[in-house]
């Protein structure tokens, strides 16, 4: 079962969030967060697997508040809720590693599956993948990728490469017949040597050290 707090200002879009997610039964609101002062003693006081965040909750800056909680709780998934999605927000979304994004308007029967990528996959983007990592691989600075790199074997590339294509670890070890904990060991082994601090990090090292390429993305 996936524990879910809900942080977000406004009753009605909090309470239709919460009996989405209720629905199913792999889910659960652990707590509702109404006001940006009750957010870290619902936090501290639910143990919570994912965090819905409202960037617009009054009474703090959205992404200042969202890195101090990723510090607090490093094992917290953090998905944040806004109006639009420009490259700005998805660039802050990954520089403070952060898992993701969704938008007030899209289909709320999609925050499911939003919810079922972040805990599996650690991220979920509502935009293609190669659409949002091309801009910021341009934005990277001259030599990074210069930097010493690690290895990455060629079970590790494919792990990458199937979770860039938004399969589950479950669908992934299927693919490459090998077991779900044996994924997931891969997975943690990559953000631990690529420094990364969570796994669209690793994807993007691995894009920028052209390890793969965004062509591969776009591949069947």
């Amino acid at each position: 079962m996936i524990h879910i707090a809900i942080a977000e200002k406004h009753t009605l879009v909090r309470r239709c969030l919460s009996l989405f997610i209720n629905a199913s039964d792999q889910m659960k609101v652990v707590a509702e967060i109404s006001d940006s002062r009750e957010l870290f003693p619902a936090l501290a006081a639910q143990s919570a697997d994912v965090l819905l965040l409202d960037l617009g909750m009054p009474g703090m800056n959205g992404f200042h508040t969202a890195g101090r909680i990723s510090e607090l709780y490093p094992r917290l998934k953090i998905l944040v809720l806004t109006v639009t999605a420009d490259q700005s927000t998805i660039r802050n979304v990954i520089r403070l590693g952060l898992h993701g994004y969704f938008t007030k308007n899209t289909d709320p029967k999609e925050l499911q599956n939003a919810i079922l990528k972040v805990q599996d996959n650690g991220f979920y983007f509502e935009k293609h993948l190669a659409d949002i990592i091309e801009p910021l691989l341009k934005d990277q600075p001259a030599g990074s990728a210069a930097k010493e790199q690690v290895a990455i074997s060629r079970r590790e590339k494919e792990i990458i490469l199937l979770t860039a294509k938004e399969l589950c670890g479950k669908e992934i070890a299927a693919h490459l017949d090998i077991a779900y904990k044996t994924v997931q060991r891969h997975k943690e082994n990559l953000i631990r040597k690529t420094g990364a601090k969570n796994f669209m990090g690793v994807l993007i090292y691995a894009l920028s050290r052209h390890i793969l390429s965004v062509e591969d993305l776009n591949t069947g």
